[in-house]
């Protein structure tokens, strides 16, 4: 990926670095989320970064009821406004790592349990 990036840069874009998602998705070896978040944090401008974490969160609480991450995506992008798009994906991936893991989440200590439908958890901690 890395020797193909630099000549599709030149030959599509100009030698610059596309600020779109559906551009920068054209780039070898770039991804949805690598796209939202070069958007979002390189050019300033709104994105929703979606990774395993706000996935998997996002329909363990119930917010939405996705099959894959793009599914997640689209259906946060219709429910966020988008001034809460990048820190939303960032508490998330913070709190999907510390308490509500993949595999017997922390439910115990868990801040907002009671919002939490507990979508297929089968047991917790």
């Amino acid at each position: 990926f890395l020797k193909a990036l630099p000549k599709v840069l030149n030959e599509e874009f100009g030698g610059k670095i596309p600020d779109t998602v559906e551009e920068l998705i054209r780039l070898p070896g770039v991804g949805r989320k690598t796209a939202n978040l070069v958007v979002t944090v390189g050019f300033g401008k709104p994105a929703m970064c979606v990774d395993t974490h706000c996935h998997r969160i996002s329909n363990r609480l119930g917010y939405v009821k996705t099959n894959n991450p793009l599914e997640t995506e689209m259906a946060l992008r219709k429910k966020l406004p988008k001034e809460y798009w990048l820190d939303y994906n960032s508490m998330l991936v913070a709190f999907g790592q510390h308490l509500c893991t993949p595999i017997s989440p922390h439910c115990s200590k868990c801040p907002i349990i009671i919002y939490c439908n507990r979508v297929e958890v089968v047991s917790s901690r």
